[in-house]
């Protein structure tokens, strides 16, 4: 890492930091720790279970992405390679990460297509980016009346509702109006010619002409959406907090949609926030027992990205070859 890169980490290190020390400084740590060693052992299990069941489906929605540009991975060799990047998304923050152990993987499982499988990796971020926006549309207008009593609320709910009506707009057109084109054609003849312009149509024509794969990695995206959602609420019974699945819905993905910002690590800090100020207003829910939640959805990623810890030390990625078509 160089000094850029130490000093980018450190200052998401201290910026949950601060966030944390100044949470806990608003709340009755006693209790919180009452709540934590009360809590419910048989819901948090179940969010263990789902935290897995989330890779796998990761693992496949990102092997239909794969197969739009020719390239034929293994299920198994896909869901060993996402767990393993769970793992250096929370163990190793900073450069190397969730996208960057994928693209390592990837690129060496297919040799002489790494740009390709590399780019698999971008477009699968930014359609699970796309997937959280897309809901939040949707369940946000639920809760509405709740979400606009405070200016924190109301600006992040409002924001991403906007982005997701925007990307949905975006995704319904190209789904209903998207045709493969000839080189310069459509709106990327507006671009100079050369690679790039080459690159752009190729890519366009490659989604025109798989637009069912297209939509069925949306669809896996939005139902990992929706267990994320359901690991709150499972961490939040395990506390003794008492809110409809449907209310943790309603704020639960504009929490992830902020823990997208590279602002902190894998979230910390941003999500106590975040989850002390919506179930406050959503659900009149105090701080402890909020915070209590947030901890226990962190114990629970802690737990499945050690998992994928282990996975990393056995996994030997020859034993899954990848097959590429021309």
């Amino acid at each position: 890492m160089t000094l850029r890169q130490y000093l980018f980490l450190l200052g998401k290190v201290v910026f949950a930091g601060g966030i944390l020390w100044w949470l806990f400084g608003k709340i009755d740590a006693g209790m919180l720790w009452g709540l934590l060693l009360a809590a419910k052992p048989a819901p948090m299990a179940f969010a263990l279970g789902f935290g897995v069941v989330i890779i796998l489906i990761a693992a496949w929605r990102w092997r239909r992405l794969l197969g739009v540009f020719g390239i034929e991975a293994p299920l198994g060799a896909l869901f060993c390679i996402a767990w393993i990047g769970q793992f250096f998304l929370l163990f190793l923050p900073g450069p190397i990460g969730d996208d960057a152990s994928r693209m390592v993987y990837i690129s060496r499982a297919a040799p002489g297509r790494a740009g390709e499988a590399c780019l698999s990796v971008m477009l699968d971020r930014a359609i699970g980016l796309g997937s959280v926006l897309v809901l939040c549309l949707f369940v946000v207008p639920l809760q509405w009346a709740v979400l606009r009593l405070t200016s924190q609320t109301f600006w992040l709910a409002g924001a991403v509702f906007c982005a997701g009506l925007g990307f949905l707009v975006a995704g319904l057109l190209f789904l209903v109006l998207a045709r493969p084109l000839p080189p310069g054609d459509g709106i990327f003849g507006l671009l100079p010619a050369g690679r790039i312009r080459s690159e752009l149509v190729r890519l366009w024509n490659l989604g025109a002409g798989n637009k069912r794969a297209v939509s069925q990695v949306f669809a896996a995206a939005v139902s990992i959406q929706l267990l994320n959602c359901i690991t709150f609420w499972l961490a939040g019974a395990s506390v003794g907090i008492d809110v409809p699945l449907l209310a943790w819905a309603s704020f639960v993905p504009v929490i992830l949609a902020s823990n997208v910002l590279p602002v902190t690590i894998a979230g910390l800090g941003v999500r106590e926030y975040l989850l002390v100020l919506f179930l406050g207003v959503v659900g009149q829910v105090g701080a402890e027992q909020a915070m209590a939640a947030s901890l226990v959805v962190f114990a629970a990623m802690v737990a499945v990205s050690s998992l994928g810890g282990l996975v990393y030390v056995f996994y030997r990625g020859s034993a899954h070859p990848v097959k590429m078509e021309s």
